[in-house]
């Protein structure tokens, strides 16, 4: 056997080998789905909502049902991410022939997710149900269940364009039913407020008149003026001769006795103003975990579209997840410590 021949041989088997071990190669689809499920379940617990226990009355205000309607696409959107995702690796993992798991697929999409899709003249920008129908069409002519997801990724890109326009959309429901809220809480409590402003008020005049009267005693000759200007009471106290210590005293107590008074009235109004701030701290609650929720929902979603991506062109998907990272970073960083 010449060496040419040899090398030839030896080249051909080589190249067969390779072919062999890529066609056989499988990788691990499971954290796929498991990544999924559990950043959704993520989203679900962490920004559960507060309860609504002082803005009840508040609830049914227009602007916070359109922020509640906002957000329940987009948590339909999650359950079906997660039960597609599940269905991918069923079907991998499913000891079926490459043209029954497309074939699986493709009915899965026609039947669980074109439903839902119904009657929509655009999910996202340019992207139909006729463009849904392709897909569906093209999934069986691949020839394995990656490739097949390869055609999918089209629906995929379209359903993030179309869960970021819902997102946008929910952000600015939140601010406006925020708005909403926080507006009807100062007014309910407007007159709790004026009635503070106006014993501080009080409060600020009358330590004035006090520190006036000091400086009188201090040898300010010309505060004593300025002092029956500002205060008729202590006026009425204080002859328009020169005054005794006596009188001084009395104006001095009949002061003391008016903070006294004006601290009491204040005092009695703590509890109310207690509740005011309750209803603010509460709204801020509120507020904090709906603006969690939609960004958690846009990392999840952000995450799940490059897991599919990268699954499609076969790179498998790294099973831990920095959920810590994912609540603490930006979606950029959150993004890297999961996909590839």
């Amino acid at each position: 056997m010449t060496r040419a021949v040899f090398a030839l041989m030896l080249g051909t088997l080589i190249l067969t080998g390779c072919a062999t071990f890529k066609g056989s190669r499988r990788i691990d689809v499971g954290p796929f789905a498991e990544n999924t499920v559990s950043m959704i379940g993520e989203v679900q617990r962490v920004s559960r909502p507060p309860a609504w226990i002082h803005l009840k009355r508040y609830q049914s205000l227009p602007s916070v049902q359109e922020a509640r309607a906002a957000n329940e696409p987009l948590m339909a959107l999650l359950r079906g991410v997660a039960l597609y995702s599940t269905q991918v690796v069923s079907l991998y993992e499913a000891p079926l022939s490459e043209s029954r798991k497309l074939a699986e697929l493709a009915r899965y999409v026609r039947e669980s997710i074109r439903p839902a899709l119904e009657g929509s003249t655009e999910m996202a920008t340019g992207f139909t149900t006729a463009h849904l129908d392709t897909i569906i069409h093209d999934i069986p002519t691949k020839s394995s269940l990656i490739e097949g997801l390869g055609a999918v990724q089209p629906l995929v890109t379209a359903t993030m364009s179309h869960a970021n326009r819902q997102l946008d959309g929910l952000d600015r429901a939140i601010d406006v039913a925020y708005g909403d809220l926080s507006r009807s809480i100062e007014r309910d409590f407007a007159p709790l407020k004026n009635q503070i402003a106006v014993f501080e008020e009080l409060q600020l005049q009358t330590m004035r008149s006090y520190t006036l009267l000091n400086r009188y005693r201090l040898g300010d000759a010309a505060a004593i003026d300025s002092l029956r200007a500002i205060d008729p009471p202590s006026a009425e106290k204080l002859p328009r001769r020169k005054p005794t210590t006596k009188d001084l005293d009395a104006a001095e107590q009949d002061l003391l006795q008016r903070l006294a008074r004006i601290e009491s009235l204040k005092d009695q109004l703590v509890p109310e103003f207690t509740l005011y701030k309750e209803h603010q701290g509460e709204l801020e609650a509120l507020r904090t975990s709906a603006e969690e929720r939609a960004r958690l929902t846009r990392i999840t979603l952000i995450l799940w579209a490059r897991s599919h991506r990268n699954l499609a062109a076969g790179i498998g998907v790294p099973p831990a997840i920095d959920l810590k990272g994912i609540l603490q970073g930006t979606v950029s960083s959150a993004a890297g410590a999961i996909v590839p």
